[in-house]
């Protein structure tokens, strides 16, 4: 007599037939379907495992889904091709061979996939798209190998090599040298198969990395220094427009220059106008675009002179209860806000048309008549064009050396050269779409390689609270649970002196060096020049401090910053040696404060008298 079962089964026959035969569930989700009925974790349930072995070895359940027939499985594959010719997703064939009455399993769609080259990324790719070991089979010809370095294990996503999201060429074959010359590409292979070419001299036959020479350095150079030069000449007589952040080699201007026109109040100053957080200037925008579904907008200068543009703004200020707030007739700067309220919905409107314009890979393969692999053999010869010339940004290449890698591209690939002569605007706006596409691989591969290139992307770039995409991936990267209040992060200390005053009693949670004083203390504050602020805020004010804890001194330090927030305190210590002439601030010490430790120990030193000095950024004040 064997161990009894773990789980009884007799009872559950007839669900499961239904379940896997009839309703073609998965065991996974079979799994979750009991789970989901019994009130019980999965985790107490058998695994899917158990079940598909239950269904097929037990109990002899036919296969959910019936198997493709020899005769079935070319017709399949014919589909898929001809598909995977119009650069539908993955997914999308998947989907739309079920519509046809095509129910193919996991395994067996992953399978034909594999068969018949119908992969977005190649295997054992080595430099460039050349095939170290062995043959990579092109779609059709059901001759697809790995190599034993794929077979080793897998590799995860920073592991690859930056070049090996290029594919091989598919249309080649075993010991062949060449594509066919009645391809519409006439690009050349390295030989593989029984007549490979080794890895090792391979590897000698591709050029040394290409090394600028001192000229080109030197033009380079200039270059950058021409356009530092008409740059700053065009922003000295108001011919273009402030530069909020980097542009290429370009630095940001200064935050406090002001705009020419109203018009170009930056996204983020009108956050700050309005005072806007980053989840409710996302709501503004929905709201907005929903007023302009119901009310036709589709472009501002189309619907100005009858009006309707302003009626679109009162109604989104009536419907929503912060624009209402803060636009009220007692409220300051009135004007500010209407100029903020007007940039953002002409920027609703303009995102509005350029989601109905925007092309994607897919769209600009199809309009080219390319498929995926021939599309991204096209992007590879523009990686390598880039990689030959050490490009770095379109800013330091100059319009003319950008032209002339470009013609080398069209020179390299005959089915470019022949839709450039075509001249038809549609194909060579597709052709910009996978220009781009290429340049922005070799700037991320680039930056892969050498950390040092990368380019300090900034979240916060003016007054307000910065992209709402940027500070939201960082939200993301935060668990809920994983960040510490300011009273965690101190540490116990003895207070002593004035400040200390008999407190009540207090919940066994909270630090007694971090309880709240029974009279609030008060505070000298001042306004750092450091600090970047719409409107006017008091050099020097008074705040009182109400615990010894960070949380209290910035809350203290921003009474008067309206939606302003604090970046940096320092505690000012005088040190009794004043400037030569009796100047403020030459006798004394400034020390940075972070954490609710180095305020306990500044406040013992400080003594009756405490000056801050304040930091603010992102708000008007």
């Amino acid at each position: 007599m064997g161990r009894p079962s773990r789980y009884d089964w007799d009872d559950k026959r007839d669900i499961c037939w239904k379940l896997y035969v009839e309703e073609k569930k998965s065991p996974k989700e079979i799994v979750a379907w009991f789970s989901n009925h019994f009130g019980v974790p999965e985790s107490e349930l058998p695994s899917h495992r158990l079940f598909r072995r239950q269904f097929s070895e037990k109990w002899k359940f036919p296969p959910r889904r019936e198997r493709l027939s020899a005769e079935q499985e070319p017709i399949v594959v014919e589909r898929i091709g001809q598909l995977w010719e119009q650069n539908l997703g993955i997914q999308a064939i998947r989907e739309t061979l079920e519509s046809e009455g095509w129910e193919l399993g996991d395994n067996e769609y992953q399978r034909l996939r594999k068969k018949n080259g119908f992969r977005r990324r190649g295997d054992a790719l080595g430099a460039y798209g050349v095939v170290e070991d062995e043959f990579l089979g092109a779609p059709g010809t059901g001759a697809s190998k790995r190599s034993k370095a794929v077979k080793g294990g897998k590799r995860k996503a920073d592991q690859i090599a930056p070049e090996q999201w290029l594919p091989v060429e598919d249309d080649a074959a075993p010991g062949i040298g060449s594509m066919d010359t009645g391809s519409d590409m006439n690009l050349e292979l390295n030989m593989v198969g029984d007549n490979a070419i080794p890895s090792s001299a391979i590897s000698q036959l591709q050029p040394p990395a290409h090394l600028l020479t001192p000229e080109e350095q030197q033009r380079r150079a200039e270059h950058l220094a021409q356009v530092q030069a008409q740059s700053d000449l065009a922003l000295v007589n108001r011919k273009r427009r402030r530069r909020i952040r980097g542009y290429g080699h370009l630095p940001p201007d200064d935050p406090s220059l002001a705009p020419r026109y109203g018009s170009e109040t930056t996204l983020d100053e009108c956050k700050a106008y309005l005072q806007l957080t980053n989840p409710l200037y996302l709501q503004v925008r929905s709201d907005y675009e929903r007023i302009c579904a119901d009310m036709g907008i589709e472009r501002k200068k189309s619907v100005a002179e009858t009006g309707i543009w302003q009626a679109s703004k009162d109604r989104l200020v009536q419907e929503n209860a912060h624009l209402a707030t803060v636009t009220h007739p007692f409220q300051p700067d009135l004007d500010k806000k209407a100029i903020a309220i007007d940039c953002l919905c002409a920027d609703v409107t303009k995102r509005m048309r350029d989601s109905k314009k925007k092309l994607t890979i897919a769209d600009s393969n199809n309009a080219l008549g390319l498929n995926p692999t021939t599309s991204k053999e096209i992007r590879k010869r523009f990686y390598e064009i880039l990689e030959r010339d050490q490009y770095t940004t379109r800013l330091a290449c100059g319009d003319v050396h950008w032209a002339e890698l470009r013609q080398s591209w069209f020179d390299a690939v005959p089915l470019l050269q022949q839709v450039v002569n075509e001249g038809d605007a549609h194909k060579m706006k597709c052709l910009d779409i996978l220009c781009r596409d290429a340049t922005k691989r070799y700037n991320d591969d680039a930056v892969r390689r050498d950390p040092s290139r990368r380019q300090y992307q900034q979240s916060t770039y003016g007054p307000g609270p910065g992209s709402a995409k940027a500070n939201g991936r960082k939200e993301k990267k935060g668990s809920p649970g994983s960040t510490a209040t300011p009273a965690e992060k101190g540490s116990p200390s003895n207070r002593k002196g004035k400040r200390t005053a008999p407190q009540p009693e207090q919940s066994l949670n909270i630090d007694p060096a971090l309880a709240p004083y029974a009279n609030p203390v008060p505070c000298y504050f001042r306004l750092s020049p450091e600090s970047r602020l719409i409107g006017n805020h008091p050099r020097m004010w008074l705040g009182n401090l109400t615990a010894p804890t960070i949380q209290s001194l910035h809350t203290a330090a921003a009474s008067k910053a309206g939606a302003a927030t604090v970046t940096k305190v320092q505690g000012i210590i005088k040190n009794g040696d004043p400037g030569p002439n009796g100047e403020e601030g030459m006798g004394e010490d400034m020390y940075q404060i972070d954490d609710d430790g180095e305020l306990q120990v500044y406040l013992e030193a400080a003594g009756e008298k405490s000056t801050f000095v304040v930091c603010l950024a992102g708000g008007y004040a």
